[in-house]
């Protein structure tokens, strides 16, 4: 019997799921990775497919460059060539100062001075300055026998196919019979594309590559800008030096420059066919490739070869796969598992290659321009936790270090709006010049992240070494935090606004007091600072403890919490009200001034009946429902019948309230990482098993590998 019952123990753990021990279990990546290849076999705009290295990307069309421009930037997603390092501004003729923008406010008694005027010409002159620079547009020159311009419909026998592992992206077409292969890769050091054709179109004067510049943007466009051809003699493009094998451009708009170099081998020569327009002339070959590289600076030294940025750019993206965390579902038998880990490995890619910059991403990232290709702050934890919870805290970081660049101008904000500590700007460019707006100045829930985010690096990196590089951050934000809070002596308690904006952005800021999920995040924020100062060994900050303790409750009516206190109404609207007060719980752990039970019941009404979920809020209300083990649920939302989001076939999805203008939102693709890792991990106080999240119906079999739980 005792045998028997040995057996029968062992062949039990066998058949048990791999979700207990997924997190011991070693995992192929590179097939992993390798069968969600991306293949595009027809022409579509909407999914063009793009190589790049965080701090720089090209979108290519499907000849595998910019060829057809004009089509994807009318029916999808424009096809950029853009950089976190290069900026520019119209000049301001005016004399235009922020002050002009600004218009006073009541202040509980006092009087603050908010840059929120939006419409005003200073309004708009700092909300549309400095933006992005297009860094100019690489396509090709197609011609058919008769000499007549190739159009997109002549391409036959299409196939592009996007290598995830190695980041190469391969083009296949042809021509009136005329095969053409085209790779296109990113450098990861430089900010640079480099490219290989082959086609017996080049030596018959028929395929030649082209690059030309635009002046800008159109600056009357908020979003997906139309590159400015018009304006040509408000720039310049000056060759710099030329030899037979190299060319070299200096481009200067207004007061901006930057530079552009290009080696070749297999051309003759580039020549300038316009005042902004070079052709590439190859020689009597079947093959050629070249590198074209952008710096702020002149280059004298020669560039990387093709070959050499190919090795490089494969090197780099297989030491990405291969360290940090991973998930599989190979094996699961419900019908959402595939399409659950297809989106996995394509936001792994797409964070990688435009999140993962040194400076924090605009919501599009790399792939085109919106809010003028800012960075909205209170996005920022959306934008990079997710890098600490895949294991990838060194790609957090690096966008972090410019938060600390800025801390001066933040701490000088705080004081002009006569509060202490850092305010952080929250539509922002390279500056960290807060953009004026009618929303702006009132946001005030991206304030706490900077707490967040360095607990984050702590949490990777539990060491006095993390808590000296990233204290000012957390303290300067919680003086702010305890500042900002006013008390109101009636009520001895301390309230946030008016005037502010919560997250949802729909009441009138002098109207809103006490929104629940900015309490909360309130509560988190203080509550950790006081743990980096006892970490540190430092007492407790009094004036912090006493917001904690006296921080206004969160609104409650009939059970429910409320999205604003006051908004009392919220559920006599029906279906489709606000979902932020459910962050309050999921966004932020347990362990804040959250009720657990008025969550779950605010999360039944919310969610009930068939209620679909977009854009970030999908992932934002599936990490509530994970924490409140409504585990089904959360999948139906991030990869079923409760979710809308359109995830493209290159893994971009475009944004619900206007797919058009912003076809590329990333928030959602980190939103969605975010949940999925808090569904295979758990956080610290559930219970230690892998795949925590995922229902044990049979239907899931899940191994991970590398991942980190988040508080």
């Amino acid at each position: 019997m005792k045998t028997n019952t040995m057996y029968i123990s062992i062949i039990s753990l066998l058949l048990i799921g791999s979700q207990a021990f997924s997190q011991k279990l070693q995992i192929n990546r590179y097939d992993l990775v390798k069968r969600h290849n991306v293949v595009i076999e027809e022409l579509n705009p909407l999914s063009p497919l793009a190589v790049g290295n965080g701090d720089f990307a090209f979108t290519a069309d499907i000849t595998g460059l910019q060829t057809f421009g004009d089509y994807y930037y009318k029916n999808g997603v424009p096809l950029e060539t853009l950089s976190n390092h290069f900026w520019h501004s119209f000049p301001n003729t005016e004399n235009l100062t922020l002050e002009d923008a600004e218009k006073e406010y009541d202040f509980h008694g006092g009087k603050v001075f908010y840059a929120s005027l939006e419409k005003s010409p200073a309004g708009q002159y700092f909300r549309k300055n400095p933006h992005r620079i297009p860094l100019g547009q690489l396509g090709l020159v197609l011609s058919k026998a008769d000499g007549s311009a190739v159009r997109m419909e002549d391409l036959k026998n299409i196939r592009q196919e996007l290598d995830l592992w190695t980041a190469v992206l391969q083009s296949r077409y042809q021509i009136e019979d005329r095969p053409v292969l085209i790779e296109t890769i990113c450098h990861p050091g430089y900010d640079m594309v480099a490219v290989k054709i082959k086609s017996p179109l080049i030596a018959e004067g028929r395929l030649k590559p082209r690059i030309r510049f635009p002046y800008s943007y159109d600056a009357s466009v908020k979003n997906k800008p139309p590159f400015d051809w018009s304006n040509q003699d408000l720039h310049e493009t000056k060759i710099l030096k030329q030899t037979p094998e190299s060319i070299q451009l200096e481009r200067i708009l207004d007061d901006s420059r930057y530079y552009v170099k290009i080696e070749w081998t297999g051309i003759n020569r580039i020549e300038q066919r316009e005042r902004h327009d070079f052709i590439f002339e190859p020689a009597e070959v079947e093959e050629f490739s070249f590198v074209c590289a952008f710096s702020k600076e002149a280059m004298d030294n020669k560039l990387p070869s093709f070959e050499s940025a190919k090795k490089a750019c494969a090197a780099s993206w297989e030491n990405y796969w291969t360290k940090g965390g991973i998930i599989d579902f190979s094996g699961s038998t419900d019908p959402r598992a595939n399409e659950l880990e297809r989106r996995v490995i394509l936001s792994l890619y797409q964070v990688k290659m435009q999140y993962s910059g040194s400076f924090p991403p605009q919501e599009s990232g790399l792939t085109h321009i919106s809010w003028y290709g800012k960075h909205n702050t209170e996005m920022y934890l959306w934008h990079v936790s997710h890098f600490a919870q895949w294991g990838r805290i060194e790609l957090l970081e690096k966008s972090l270090a410019w938060f600390q660049s800025i801390l001066p101008q933040a701490r000088e904000l705080a004081k002009k709006l006569g509060v202490e500590g850092a305010r952080w700007p929250k539509m922002t460019g390279i500056d960290g010049r807060q953009s004026p707006g009618s929303i702006n100045p009132f946001i005030i829930w991206n304030q706490p992240n900077l707490i967040y985010v360095s607990e984050l690096c702590y949490r990777a990196h539990p060491d006095r070494q993390t808590l000296e590089k990233y204290k000012d951050l957390v303290f300067e934000s919680a003086d702010f935090l305890a500042s900002y809070a006013y008390y109101d002596e009636k009520a001895d308690r301390y309230n946030l606004g008016p005037p502010v904006k919560n997250v949802s952005e729909d009441t009138a800021e002098n109207n809103t007091k006490n929104p629940t999920f900015e309490l909360a995040y309130w509560h988190y924020g203080l509550s950790t600072a006081q743990k980096w100062r006892q970490r540190l060994g430092m007492p407790r900050n009094p004036k912090w403890d006493e917001v904690l303790q006296k921080l206004a409750p969160l609104p409650v009516q009939d059970g429910l919490y409320l999205e604003i206190e006051t908004e009392p109404d919220i559920y006599r609207r029906g279906r489709g009200g606000p979902t932020s007060m459910l962050m309050a719980l999921g966004f932020l752990p347990e362990g804040t001034n959250v009720d657990k039970e008025i969550m779950r019941r605010t999360f039944q009404r919310v969610v009930g009946g068939d209620r679909r979920f977009s854009s970030w809020g999908a992932g934002s209300v599936a990490m509530t429902a994970i924490r409140l083990g409504e585990t089904d649920v959360a999948i139906d939302i991030l990869c079923g019948q409760r979710g809308t989001n359109r995830y493209m076939p290159n893994g971009l999805v475009p944004r619900p309230k206007e797919p058009m203008n912003c076809p590329a939102y990333l928030p959602v693709n980190c939103s969605f990482l975010s949940a999925v890792a808090l569904m295979a991990t758990g956080w610290d106080d559930a219970e230690k098993t892998g795949a925590s999240g995922f229902p044990s119906d049979g239907g899931w079999n899940v191994r991970w590998e590398g991942l980190q739980r988040l508080p």
